[in-house]
């Protein structure tokens, strides 16, 4: 009878901790009139803590690059594909597979560079690609931000030009330098650049700034790419239709895993869009977003329990959709697939690096996963280290409010502390 009362006590124990996480939740939401969704798995004993609305389907934001984690972990090899060539004794000829690292600031380099100016001429075919320069579902007017590149069969620079302000001599530095003739300057009381919607011309003013690095996306039109491609290279480009013969070469750039982690910890839109377009040419030799969703959908349908709404690689789109269910399910492959250590070692981690960088801070890390934000929208998935030392999947999603993003982060920190207490 004691041992009963026992099993009773930590029962009651335990119910009421998943109550009280969920009222939590519930009280937030009411509080600031927007919806939220909670999941919460042990996956040892496969039970479910807390469950809030875990089947319905929210906006994910950049949560959409755990889905674009798990293709690449899945499909491409431990070197990234840069391009597929073929050598002929006075040229190369090069179809590029979307690799993102070459001249990437972000990035290490490998031997594409030497690769590629080692030749007489190169000729560039774009056969291979298929898709528009933004993806379904992107705001048109975001083409200044410098979140939102053109997606491209050949990367280069990460489709953008790197603005900077020498601190001592104040001089404007461009680089690549190409567009030090498409601009104009003019003074004034803070420091912005605005592209040209339809033309590489930047309007500068220049005004105080404490970090005056800035990102502005390349339009490539025309013959952009062949004029950067061959100021870079120092040997002539030319820009031809030419198919893809299946007896082309591969050339490897850089370790598949050195991208992920820039990916996941800056949630980097232009890599996971390009690391998806790569995806879909090692599937179907075609860089499509749409045929590397469909193909690698396939396999991931088998083990979600909800139906998957995924339309782009990094979540600008406002057409994808995820349940808290599908995330932490999600999570859980990952972990199984690529183990604790490498995992934790590519996504953010609460206080220490990454999006998380300034959140959940800890004597301990307790947090490990990925954020997602757009206007009125924040969500956070991953893992929890309880204070037990058990490893709990979550997923958090938080749309459609009308406060400052801080405030709902500010909440979920009190939250997840509560159940990393708790369990």
């Amino acid at each position: 009878m004691k041992n009963f009362r026992i099993i009773v006590g930590v029962l009651l124990a335990f119910l009421a901790s998943c109550s009280s996480v969920k009222k939590s939740i519930i009280a937030l939401e009411s509080k600031y009139e927007y919806n939220a969704g909670f999941y919460l798995l042990d996956p040892t004993t496969n039970k479910v803590l807390a469950d809030y609305r875990s089947d319905k389907y929210f906006t994910p934001a950049s949560n959409t690059k755990v889905y674009t984690l798990y293709a690449v972990n899945q499909v491409l090899p431990d070197s990234i594909p840069a391009f597929k060539f073929i050598e002929t004794d006075t040229a190369l000829l090069v179809w590029g597979l979307a690799d993102p690292s070459f001249l990437n600031p972000l990035l290490s380099q490998g031997n594409t560079y030497a690769f590629l100016s080692n030749h007489q001429k190169m000729y560039l075919s774009h056969s291979n690609f298929e898709g528009d320069r933004f993806g379904a579902g992107w705001a048109w007017d975001d083409y200044n931000g410098a979140y939102s590149q053109e997606l491209s069969g050949f990367p280069i620079y990460g489709n953008s030009v790197n603005f900077n302000v020498d601190s001592i001599s104040k001089k404007l530095i461009i680089n690549p330098p190409v567009f030090e003739d498409s601009i104009s300057v003019s003074e004034g009381d803070k420091y912005s650049i605005q592209r040209q919607e339809n033309a590489n011309f930047f309007e500068i003013e220049k005004g105080d700034c404490q970090n005056c690095k800035r990102l502005r996306p390349i339009r490539f039109l025309g013959l952009t790419l062949q004029r950067l491609l061959q100021d870079t290279l120092n040997i002539p480009v030319i820009i031809k239709p030419i198919s893809l013969p299946t007896n082309a070469q591969t050339f490897y750039s850089i370790p598949k895993d050195s991208v992920l982690k820039v990916m996941m910890q800056e949630s980097d839109n232009f890599l996971a869009e390009h690391l998806l377009l790569s995806v879909a040419g090692e599937l179907t030799d075609t860089l499509s977003t749409k045929k590397g969703i469909r193909e690698v959908s396939k396999k991931m349908e088998s083990f979600m329990p909800n139906r998957l709404v995924w339309r782009d690689g990094s979540g600008l789109s406002r057409y994808n959709l995820v349940t808290p269910q599908n995330m932490v399910t999600l999570w859980g492959q990952l972990y199984n697939d690529m183990g604790e250590e490498r995992l934790f070692s590519i996504i953010s981690v609460g206080g220490q690096r990454g999006t998380l960088t300034h959140w959940f801070k800890a004597e301990t890390p307790y947090i490990y996963g990925k954020t997602g934000t757009l206007s009125n929208v924040f969500n956070l998935s991953g893992f929890l280290i309880a204070k037990s030392g058990k490893r709990l999947i979550f997923s958090y999603t938080n749309n459609n409010y009308l406060v400052s993003s801080s405030v709902i982060k500010k909440e979920m920190e009190l939250i997840l502390r509560d159940v990393y207490e708790k369990y």
